[in-house]
């Protein structure tokens, strides 16, 4: 399993890793950026994907990455790449969207994909249900949205009691905000936040719709509405209770959305479908 550059759940490999584990699967997890020889220049990863593969000798090669090019560098060398992307879609021989609007742009993209495309959310390890009321608001932006990025400041400014971070111990939020002004194919925090039982506000745009559950784990409000976004967030920074009890119920649907053991499960009939052969299913 290659962790290459995307946005996906940063525990996201070690879960699925243990999950396969747990159904009698060896798993090796190599940061891209990690292989023996590595090299800023594309040309070289071919030749360093081809190293890769020689030197552990898998059954199946699942890449972690939005990028194609990186998915790409695995095929060709005789072992079936399975690709789990954003929305790029890329010439392995299975692809795996985390969403239906990542799915919906994939297919809208052209390429010929249907035999070999599935959709399945991020694998998310949930916690217990947490009883703290937390003591901040933790704020999940892409930081290459400069325009939501722009949101979040905006709103910081118009509600200064509540403290705002961008770095920090999701089980210590009370709450997590979740931007984005485009449709992206994967809320960054939004699975993170259900699994540690905290609720989520977060922009309608992309995938989040398919996570939270308006009004029952959570809220969703407008790209660029402001207003919306100021009075979601100060009644949740205001009642406390009410954070807890959305809280959880974003546990619960979260055990439902992201269960490691289902999420392996569905990976390991895709990587047969791939092209593995010795995998004792």
């Amino acid at each position: 399993m290659v962790e290459g550059p995307g946005t996906y759940p940063a525990a996201y490999a070690g879960t699925l890793a243990d999950a396969l584990k747990a159904l009698g699967h060896g798993v090796l997890i190599r940061p891209w950026a990690g292989i023996p020889g590595f090299r800023a220049d594309r040309r070289e990863y071919g030749r360093l994907a081809g190293f890769l593969l020689e030197r552990t000798r898998p059954e199946i090669a699942h890449v972690l990455s939005d990028e194609s090019w990186v998915a790409e560098a695995f095929t060709g060398h005789g072992v079936p790449v399975v690709h789990t992307t954003g929305d790029r879609p890329s010439r392995a021989d299975w692809v795996v969207a985390p969403s239906k609007i990542a799915l919906q742009k994939i297919r809208a993209s052209g390429a010929d994909l249907d035999y070999r495309l599935g959709q399945l959310h991020y694998a998310v390890r949930a916690g217990g249900l947490e009883r703290s009321r937390g003591s901040y608001v933790l704020a999940c932006v892409d930081p290459r949205d400069a325009v939501a990025r722009e949101w979040m400041e905006l709103a910081a400014c118009e509600c200064p009691s509540i403290p705002l971070r961008d770095e920090g111990d999701v089980r210590e939020a009370r709450f997590v905000v979740s931007l984005s002004s485009r449709p992206e194919p994967w809320a960054p925090g939004v699975a993170e936040a259900m699994a540690a039982a905290r609720p989520v506000v977060a922009s309608w745009s992309g995938a989040a719709p398919e996570l939270v559950l308006e009004g029952v784990t959570g809220f969703l409000c407008g790209p660029g509405d402001l207003h919306g976004l100021r009075t979601q967030m100060e009644y949740l920074w205001g009642d406390p209770d009410e954070a807890l009890r959305l809280g959880a119920k974003g546990l619960d649907h979260a055990r439902e959305l992201f269960d490691p053991g289902t999420h392996a499960r569905s990976l390991l009939r895709w990587y047969l479908r791939a092209g593995a052969s010795r995998l004792a299913v």
